[in-house]
């Protein structure tokens, strides 16, 4: 028994508000009528748009690292104006790897190690696989599947699963592996471990595609340009791991993991599944073109790490300029490249970020996504793009600052030494205010900014964060009761919202 991916119904896209199941073939051959693929989790969606555009990039000859910049850019101007994938070359290409995309098959299961049924003494088990089941010491997410009662899955819907795995996987104690005289019981961590990833969204699958390809010429190492299922050979896992070079190399052959499914003998469901180390060296260091990367004091750069708690417009300015803040956070290279689109889709493009709240080992916090307005072309306009990072560093200052007030205003009221001119206690805690005062904030100020963006209202929006401000302050403070010291207080520390924007007077800031 299969399960072709090629032709099989497994992933969900959209047309309008049509929705229905596709396989990859149709995928490919109707991507300029589809206008989107409705993926969850977004980890999943993260994987997946990336093993598409590897395929994308060999369609279109865009993975071609010997073009120089101008000619990379001339043919991706001409694909997009063909406006669709060439049919010929769809079929070509899925016909040349057609045995490989069987989810199930015996020999070369797609992006799987069949190797591993001998090679571990054990399965790791199908509550492994996926990432908000309990499995081991691990926390429960939202389902409250045991390990004593594990339930399977739908075959396609371990497809996402299993990219989750090799994109977000942990580190440290997997199932045992011997391979030879090699052996292990512990892996490394998913190249996007702990990141979030940003992705050009057009109106149509096509466009998001040819929009997300990053250029093939920014990464001749000379390396491996080989995605898992091009590949004549499984790979050695006792060998140095392959040098990433290419699209294909760069995005799907730096997976840590190795990973195999069970199939039920009865339907198309996986029942268990194994999970492992795929290489016990060091993997060549590699920059991933969908990530913002920052500066650490020591002067290396690293991936930003995702935070369920900070929307995506608090980034915003990370996507449009290449350098930002104290971390010196630079775009996403994909980013950067599609700037060269401004006469064609530019005007139209909007990002779509995919990540993934966890720490470097088994814990699993919150997945996140999040979607722009269509404004990417402010990037080719430095004053603009400068002026919308001095906002966004407006409404992070202004929230800092009403954390403190918030903050010294709990104290100085719970502190029986208030009034008296002696420093504050320092065994009193901060209190809930601040806390309160944040997810007020910050849920209203995303409309303020994007407000002041679309009408490049820059002035306009720092003193609405400034009004915002001082109306959180007043809403927050204002269980504390009329008694005169609480009043008195409140007054006192209201001051400190306004040193966020200390060259203005108090007047013109509130208009």
């Amino acid at each position: 028994m299969s399960f072709d991916l090629l032709t099989r119904d497994w992933l969900p896209v959209r047309t309008g508000d049509d929705r229905q199941m596709i396989g990859l073939v149709e995928l490919f051959q109707r991507a300029h009528d589809l206008t989107d693929i409705e993926v969850s989790p977004p980890p999943a969606a993260s994987g997946l748009w990336r093993v598409l555009t590897v395929i994308a990039a060999r369609m279109t000859g865009l993975d071609d690292v010997k073009l120089s910049a101008e000619q990379w850019g001339d043919r991706q101007a001409e694909v997009l104006e063909r406006g669709c994938f060439d049919q010929a070359t769809v079929e070509a290409y899925f016909a040349r790897y057609a045995n490989r995309f069987d989810l199930f098959d015996q020999h070369r299961p797609w992006m799987q190690d069949p190797r591993l049924r001998a090679e571990c003494k054990s399965s790791s088990g199908v509550n492994k696989l996926v990432m908000s089941r309990a499995a081991g010491n691990n926390q429960v997410w939202f389902d409250h599947t045991t390990t004593l009662t594990p339930r399977p899955i739908a075959a396609g819907e371990a497809v996402f699963h299993m990219l989750m795995q090799l994109y977000y996987g942990p580190s440290g104690q997997c199932t045992p592996r011997t391979v030879g005289t090699v052996a292990g019981g512990n892996s490394k961590a998913g190249p996007l471990r702990r990141t979030i990833s940003y992705h050009p969204l057009g109106r149509t699958v096509f466009e998001s595609l040819v929009a997300g390809i990053p250029p093939a010429y920014e990464y001749r190492t000379g390396g491996q340009d080989v995605a898992p299922w091009e590949a004549d050979e499984l790979p050695d896992p006792r060998a140095l791991p392959p040098r990433p070079s290419g699209i294909a190399g760069l995005l799907t052959g730096r997976f840590q993991h190795a990973v195999l499914l069970e199939r039920s003998p009865k339907d198309d469901c996986v029942t268990d599944a194994w999970i492992t180390w795929a290489w016990r060296d060091a993997e060549f260091p590699a920059k991933d073109p969908y990530l913002v990367y920052q500066q650490s004091k020591d002067g290396s750069q690293y991936a930003r790490q995702a935070d369920a708690s900070r929307a995506l417009w608090r980034d915003f300015d990370s996507l449009l300029l290449e350098d930002v803040g104290d971390e010196h956070r630079r775009r996403p290279v994909v980013l950067g490249n599609v700037e060269d689109l401004r006469g064609t889709l530019l005007p139209v493009l909007r990002v779509r970020a995919f990540g993934f709240d966890q720490d470097g080992q088994t814990r699993d916090k919150e997945w996140i996504s999040g979607l722009t307005p269509a404004l990417l072309a402010l990037a080719n306009d430095p004053a603009a793009a400068r002026a919308v990072s001095d906002l966004r560093q407006s409404a992070e200052r202004t929230q800092a600052h009403l954390r403190w007030a918030l903050k010294d205003v709990w104290i100085s009221i719970n502190d029986p030494s208030n009034g008296d001119g002696k420093p504050q206690r320092k065994d009193i805690s901060e209190g809930p205010w601040p806390a309160q005062g944040a997810a007020r904030y910050w849920r209203r100020a995303e409309r303020i900014f994007w407000e002041a963006v679309n009408n490049r209202a820059f002035d306009a929006g720092t003193r609405h964060f400034l009004r915002l401000g001082l109306d959180v302050y007043d809403e927050v403070t204002d269980s504390a009761g009329a008694l005169p010291r609480a009043k008195r207080a409140i007054e006192l520390k209201r001051g400190l919202i306004f040193k966020a924007h200390p060259t203005a007077s108090k007047a013109k800031e509130l208009g």
